[in-house]
C-alpha cells in the first residue's frame, strides 16, 4: 500500500515552502518522501521533484497556443490531467514501491478543490491505485484578521472537505510573518457566541440568522479548526511528524 499527501489551499498560501520544509524534515530525521508537482505554471522548486505535471502540459504551451489567460488555462491544464489518469499518471505511479509516501504540491485555484471534479477523481485514482490518501489544507495566517475572514476561510476548507472526504488536517502557515500573535490565538479554539458576537457587530440585521447558522455548523459539529505552523521555530518539528504520520487516519 502507498502513501500520499494532497498538499492544497489558496494561492499563496505556502503550499510549496510547507512541501519543502518537510522534505527537509525527513531527510534530516532518515525517512524518504517524494514531493510531485501538480501546478503546470511552477517555474522553480526548494526540492527534488519526483512527478512533474509539466512533463505532461505546460501552462505557458497552452496560453500561447489556445489563447487562454492564466486561470483557464491553468484549468484546461488539470483537466488534461484527468484525461490522462489511467495513462500518464500510472505509468508515473508504476516507478515506485507500495511502501513509498508521495506528496502532492497542487495548483492554488480553490475551485480546483470546491466544485469542480479534477482533484476528486484525482483521490479517486489515487485510492484505486491501493494509496491511502489525506489532505493538508494551508491558509495564510495573515488572513485571519477578523472574524469574518476567519468565517471565509473555515467556509472554503470545508468546502474543500465535503468535496475530497479525506482525514483533512488545516494549518495557519506563514506564522513567522504575524506581529501580534494575539490576533490570531482566539480563532485556534474559538467561542462560538464570541464569533457571533463579533460577526453580529460587523453585518447588518438581516444577516443576523445566516450568522448563526454558520457559527453553529463552525461551532456545534466541530469540523473545523486550524493548527498554526512557524517555520523557524523547533515547535515545528513534532507537527512535521505528525503530519508525516498522517495517513494513518486513513488507515
Amino acid at each position: 500500500m502507498g502513501y500520499a499527501q494532497l498538499v492544497i489551499g489558496p494561492a499563496g498560501s505556502g503550499k510549496s515552502t510547507y512541501c519543502s520544509s518537510l522534505y527537509r524534515h525527513c531527510e534530516t530525521t532518515g525517512r524518504s518522501i517524494q514531493i510531485v508537482n501538480l501546478d503546470p505554471a511552477a517555474e522553480q522548486f526548494d526540492y527534488p521533484v519526483a512527478m512533474d505535471i509539466r512533463e505532461l502540459i505546460c501552462l505557458d504551451d497552452v496560453m500561447e497556443e489556445l489563447g487562454l489567460g492564466p486561470n483557464g488555462a491553468l484549468m484546461y491544464c488539470m483537466e488534461e490531467l484527468e484525461d490522462n489518469l489511467d495513462d500518464w499518471l500510472t505509468d508515473e505511479l508504476d516507478n515506485y514501491m507500495d511502501d513509498d509516501y508521495l506528496v502532492f504540491d497542487c495548483p492554488g485555484q480553490i475551485e480546483l478543490f470546491s466544485h469542480v471534479p479534477v482533484l476528486r477523481n484525482f483521490v479517486e485514482h489515487l485510492k484505486s491505485k491501493n494509496f491511502n490518501v489525506c489532505v493538508v489544507y494551508l491558509l495564510d495566517s495573515q488572513f485571519i484578521t477578523d472574524v469574518t475572514k476567519f468565517i471565509s476561510g473555515c467556509m472554503a476548507s470545508l468546502s474543500a472537505m465535503v468535496q475530497l472526504e479525506l482525514p483533512h488536517v488545516n494549518i495557519l502557515s506563514k506564522m513567522d510573518l504575524v506581529t501580534n500573535k494575539r490576533d490570531i490565538g482566539k480563532y485556534l479554539n474559538p467561542q462560538g457566541q464570541v464569533l457571533l458576537s463579533e460577526l453580529n457587530q460587523r453585518m447588518a440585521p438581516q444577516f443576523f440568522k445566516l450568522n448563526k447558522a454558520l457559527i453553529d455548523l463552525v461551532d456545534q459539529y466541530s469540523m473545523v479548526s486550524f493548527v498554526p505552523l512557524d517555520l523557524r521555530k523547533e515547535s515545528r518539528y513534532p507537527l512535521l511528524s505528525s503530519l508525516f504520520h498522517l495517513w494513518h487516519l486513513n488507515g
